[in-house]
């Protein structure tokens, strides 16, 4: 038995000399004793590969290459021990949660934070530290003892207190069958006595700085036991050990320790056989840095280019650069892409903007980073499922379910399925469908219009159709889960709950759906992905195992269910396929081993990053854990010493390579924060500083070339097509506004017009610089077979075309719709309010004279209609209730308006919700009850036919004469603008007065045919509940009557005063109505009153009907224009919900608005009718 430490620093070839060794021996005695070489996780793949394919070798029977749990697993193969039942990272995490939730009461310290997520993780770090350290439920009571003597804090106390409680139910219920994941290193201790390999064997331990407790008493007994125990550690004075600032500190504190264990065991210590000079280093840069680099005071000199610095603009451009110059070393030195190697430290931030630069410049890598199996639709299918039933059904659960795919049936069309449940989720999210609805068949009755007028309609055999297809995917989702749901309320124990779960996944065959996806991945070539599917099916089912190992007999709620199965899923991670033959490396700075790579990059080298800055301490703070020092008790270090462990990291990261090193860092983050470079930045440069001149590279660079300044830097952005185009794209933008484009992208554009496949991503990538972003007109056969021959239209659709007619053509052209959703929409108000309206003002019952006969009158009439109204929302929360309860009071104090109103107006109501080319589903049994259509003669033979509905068609008689005006309720308030009539944007109530003039003998009774029709006006009713001031009018119909100024109607009126006085019999006293918006002076008409003169009315009615025939000209014509209007301060891009489609934007420069002219009423109505023809001048003529 005997001990060697092989010591050296970086690159003096301490690895080079035992693989040698061990080749030797193994040519000359093949069939020799064993020989063990064990190194961390990290490096044994890279140490057997070496071994076998460095050296000419055929085969190493002899060695073998094993880490610490590899060793436990072959010792205890021989020796027994191995049979136990290991519990795994995530089993160990879910019984931690478990323990943590039942035990919480008997904390201390912990009771609050034990149910919080990442709390778990927090105490499953510091348990494994315990144990590595070899603390107990038994060895922390003395601990505890110790530190209360040493007056430690009382949270100190507390913590291990709670620690003690954790520590004895783990112990508890893990008991003698099973083991965590470092619960065989003290059963190996115990069995490597009883191994003949190990007494015989030559043992070589390589890559370690330090050794944890656990793993030092595996050395210990290999050091009793074994032959010859030959161990490498980097450092080059034994004095270091003493000093905890020194660079090689660890390492000559473990060569201390293990000479005094060996003393102590009596074992044989050879001499120290320590390696000087450097041979790693094909050039002077690279040895200067490893000797001077930790120098108090270092020599410098001149750089030779094989060391440089590279600062981005932001990290992408600095993973840009990377990759520009990873394609240089290729192609023009000749280096393999397995011979260079990426450092890095945030793997979050990095590793999404590695993946896709790299894939844009055609780099193949391997990253050892694990990704989390959170996400994997397996993984998702199993907690979506579980929290539909916590949930009570709620969408989003079910959805994220769905979305995985696994639902689908096995090989069916996935495309074809999921617009199926596109389509369902859409009338889910409509009708609101959650909770207990989802098993109630009558939520599930589909028709296409929501509105109360349509509630009665017969469904369509297309709506039957789509009812049906809407249940087919309902009970494709529904009938697993409902299943599940079931088995899960019955189960009695842990077993129970976790059989239910792999029967709704076997039932779903969600195994062979994988295995299909694989397939499909390896016929892709997308190897990596195809290995993830078995990997998380073996990872899920050992979720379930453990789930049953620990909680299998017991009962256990399904909320505690998914917090402990959400434990387990949370740790597994995907295990990467091992690099192939020719890949570049990337890892993180603390786990990598790039030892003898040609090209090696430390990227992301800012200020806090190297050295980390340590913000969090963990459970035990430093200042807590020099109470364990003082008690003389061994821990991991703290962040003092972590801190200084950092200098070693920089070390062996800048040491590894053998012909480059490339130091880079961005100098901005993604929001265009400012970045420090790192101090070593800084420390580099110092190094290779002449005269007070620094030598050594610093490139910097920019996310496009365009930024750049050096002009002579732009050919080194050009290394690959890919990213190259979107530069040249750039550049072409740019020459637009210079009318010059350098002679490097004029030949680069060459070569993009030479290649048929670049040719066309040139096109396409610079498209939007030659095709503006205007909508082309579309053909007459376009035109036909979208809009048919006549145009069937509403008013508001014309209104649309001229707001935008690229909007009129995405609504009424494609037909695209907003997804619906279950809320109250501002429309469905409208269609409550006018509905409840309808009913009370239409019926023959006597009209109410207070507002509380007003509001019971309302209340009857809302409450029958809230079943049926928009799916039934106003019943769906206590919020929609309270709305409810609003809407009931808009609509009495609406009603209450109305009345008053009616009793001070000789304007009666003729018709209610009248429509006109349509019919009313709710009223009207017979189509001729309906008014006819508004028919306008087009271009070509053509037609428009008009069609609407009337809230209101009140009438006057006085002489021989009838005088009508239309009312319109609107929930919002609304008032007709001359402006907008004149562009087309306010045609509404113009049109509805066309048609009752044009309809006057079907509306008037028999008596009342023959007289002369004129109108009268149009006005807006705002239907709302205005908020008034008045806290001292306590009597509720004075209060309600104060309210009535703000039930004014808006609009126009004729300027006749006897009609006006008609409209409102207290006019010529009140001077100013509270009825129609005119106000009388000693002159006659106020300034603010709303009227037109009767030469007007005849104007304004042809004007209408000219713009509508304009309008449905121009739609016939294929116009598409993205044309939105701007009127002083309104746009048609307001409210529009087509934005995102048709990408209107006035700030390019090259799109504006259709900018309308705003003039002055007076002014408008003579620009009418001169347009018209019945201008003042003609009339005289």
């Amino acid at each position: 038995m005997s001990l060697r430490i092989i010591s050296g620093r970086a690159g003096s070839g301490k690895t080079t000399v035992i693989h040698q060794e061990i080749v030797d021996d193994l040519k000359h005695n093949p069939l020799g004793y064993p020989i063990y070489v064990i190194v961390p996780d990290q490096m044994s793949f890279k140490t057997e590969y070496e071994l076998t394919n460095n050296y000419d070798v055929r085969g190493i029977m002899r060695a073998q290459v094993l880490t610490f749990k590899r060793l436990a697993w072959f010792i205890l193969q021989e020796t027994g021990g191995i049979a136990k039942e290991r519990i795994d990272y995530f089993g160990y995490r879910m019984l931690l949660r478990r323990i943590l939730e039942e035990h919480k009461d008997e904390f201390e310290l912990f009771r609050q934070a034990a149910g919080k997520r990442g709390f778990t993780q927090e105490v499953e770090t510091l348990l494994r530290e315990f144990s590595q350290y070899e603390i107990t439920s038994e060895s922390i009571v003395p601990i505890i003892e110790q530190l209360e003597q040493a007056k430690a804090s009382n949270t100190l106390i507390a913590k291990m207190k709670d620690f003690q409680i954790i520590l004895r139910e783990l112990e508890q219920q893990i008991g003698d069958g099973y083991v965590d994941g470092e619960g065989f290193y003290p059963i190996l201790v115990e069995q490597l006595k009883n191994s003949s390999q190990i007494k015989e064997a030559h043992i070589y331990i390589d890559g370690f700085v330090m050794f944890t407790k656990r793993e030092f008493a595996i050395v210990q007994q290999l050091l009793s036991l074994a032959k010859r125990v030959t161990i490498i550690l980097p450092f080059d004075d034994v004095n270091a050990a003493t000093q905890p600032e020194a660079l090689f500190h660890r390492a000559a504190f473990s060569y201390d320790k293990l000479i005094q264990e060996a003393m102590q065991l009596g074992v044989e210590i050879e001499p120290r056989v320590h390696l000087e000079g450097a041979f790693r280093f094909n050039n002077d840069d690279l040895q200067h840095i490893e000797k001077q680099f930790h120098a108090p005071i270092p020599l410098q000199k001149r750089a030779n280019g094989y060391v440089q610095i590279i600062e981005g603009a932001n990290r992408r451009a600095e993973v840009h650069s990377i990759a520009r110059e990873i394609l240089r070393l290729i192609h023009e030195e000749g280096i393999r892409y397995r011979d260079i190697g990426i450092m890095y430290r945030q793997a979050d931030v990095y590793d999404p903007i590695i993946s896709t630069t790299f894939a844009q410049y055609g780099i193949p890598f391997f990253s050892n980073e694990k990704r989390p199996m959170l996400h994997h639709p397996l993984i998702e299918l199993t907690r979506s499922a579980l929290e539909v039933i916590q949930s009570n059904w709620q969408y989003e659960p079910i959805f994220r379910g769905v979305k995985t795919d696994l639902f689908f049936p096995l090989n069916s069309n996935v495309d074809a399925m999921r617009e199926q449940v596109d389509q369902l989720e859409n009338f889910i999210i409509a009708k609101g469908i959650q909770h207990n609805r989802w098993k109630d068949d009558k939520y599930w009755v589909y028709k296409r219009f929501r509105t109360l007028e349509k509630l009665d309609s017969i469904q369509t055999s297309a709506e039957a159709e789509m009812e049906q297809l809407l249940h087919r995917g309902r009970d494709l989702i529904r009938t697993p889960l409902l299943a599940l749901e079931k088995k899960i309320k019955a189960a009695e124990n842990g077993l129970a709950i976790a059989k239910a779960i792999y029967e709704f996944i076997d039932d779903l065959h969600v195994y062979e759906k994988l295995q299909a996806l694989k397939e499909h991945e390896l016929e892709d070539a997308a190897f990596e992905y195809a290995s993830e599917h078995d990997q998380v099916w073996n990872g899920w089912v050992n979720v379930l195992d453990q789930f049953v190992f620990m909680f299998g007999e017991q009962e256990i709620s399904l909320e505690d269910t998914i917090q402990v199965l959400e434990e387990g899923f949370d740790a597994l991670e995907f295990a990467g396929i091992p690099p192939s033959l020719d890949e570049v490396k990337v890892a993180t700075v603390e786990f990598s081993r790039f030892d003898n790579m040609k090209a090696v990059f430390v990227i992301g080298v800012n200020d806090g990053v190297y050295p980390m800055r340590i913000d969090r301490e963990g459970l035990i703070s430093d200042a807590e854990r020099e109470y364990f020092d003082a008690i003389d008790y061994e821990l991991a270090p703290n962040s003092r010493s972590k801190l200084l462990q950092e200098a070693f990291l920089i070390y062996r990261a800048m040491s590894s390579p053998t012909d480059r090193l490339y130091l880079t860092f961005p100098s901005a983050d993604e929001e265009s924060k400012g970045l420090l470079p790192s101090l070593y930045i800084n420390r580099l440069h110092k190094l290779f500083e002449v005269d007070g001149k620094r030598t050594l590279p610093h490139l910097r660079t920019y996310i496009d070339p365009i930024e750049e300044l050096e002009k002579e830097n732009i050919l080194h952005y050009l290394r690959h097509p890919s990213p190259a185009v979107a530069y040249l794209t750039m550049q072409l933008k740019h020459a637009e506004i210079t009318g010059q484009l350098d002679e490097e992208w004029v030949a680069l554009e060459a070569f993009y017009e030479r290649d048929p496949k670049w040719q066309e991503v040139l096109y396409n990538v610079t498209k939007p610089l030659y095709n503006k972003n205007v909508a082309e007109t579309l053909s007459e056969e376009n035109t036909a077979a979208l809009y048919g021959e006549e145009l069937s239209a509403s008013v508001s659709r014309i209104e649309k075309f001229f707001r935008c007619p690229f909007s009129h053509f995405t609504s009424y052209g494609l037909r695209l719709e907003e997804r619906n959703e279950y809320k109250l929409e501002s429309f469905a108000m409208g269609d409550l309010f006018h509905e409840a309206l309808r009913t009370i003002l239409t019926s023959n019952d006597e009209p109410p004279k207070t507002y509380s006969e007003c509001l019971l009158k309302a209340r009857a009439t809302v409450e029958p209609l809230v079943g049926v109204f928009s799916y039934s929302i106003l019943d769906s929360s206590s919020r929609y209730i309270y709305i409810k309860e609003k809407l009931i009071r808009v609509v009495a104090r609406t009603l209450f308006a109305l009345t008053e109103h009616a009793k001070v107006s000789k304007f009666k109501p003729i018709v209610h919700e009248k429509p006109f080319g349509k019919r009313d589903d709710k009223s009207t049994t017979d189509e001729e009850n309906a008014l006819p259509a508004l028919e306008i003669e087009l271009n070509h033979r053509r037609k428009m036919i008009l069609r609407g509905q009337i809230d209101r068609i009140d009438a006057y008689e006085e002489k021989n004469s009838v005088y009508l005006r239309v009312v319109d309720y609107k929930s919002s308030s609304r008032d007709i603008d001359l402006n907008e009539v004149y562009h087309g944007l306010s045609l509404q109530l113009l049109t509805y007065l066309d048609v009752a003039l044009k309809n006057a003998t079907l509306l008037l009774p028999e008596s009342e045919k023959d007289i002369i029709v004129a109108p009268a006006g149009m006005l807006y009713v705002h239907v709302h509940d205005p908020l008034l001031r008045l806290d001292e009018v306590v009597d509720e119909q004075i209060r309600e009557l104060s309210r009535l100024e703000k039930y004014r109607m808006n609009g126009l009126v004729t300027s006749d005063i006897d009609i006006l006085e008609a409209m409102d019999s207290n006019l010529l006293e009140t001077k100013k109505s509270n009825v129609i918006p005119v106000s009388l002076t000693s002159k006659g008409l106020g300034a603010h009153s709303k009227v037109v003169d009767d030469t007007a009315m005849p104007a304004l009615q042809h004007f209408v009907i000219e713009k509508h025939k304009e309008a449905g000209n121009e739609i016939f014509a294929g116009k598409t224009a993205i044309a939105p209007f701007r009127l002083k301060k309104k746009t048609a891009c307001e409210y529009c919900s087509y934005k995102a489609v048709c990408q209107f934007d006035p700030s390019d420069g090259t799109q504006s608005y259709e900018d309308l002219s705003a003039q002055k009423p007076a002014a408008i109505i003579e620009k009418i009718k001169k347009e018209c023809g019945l201008d003042d001048s003609n009339e005289a003529e």
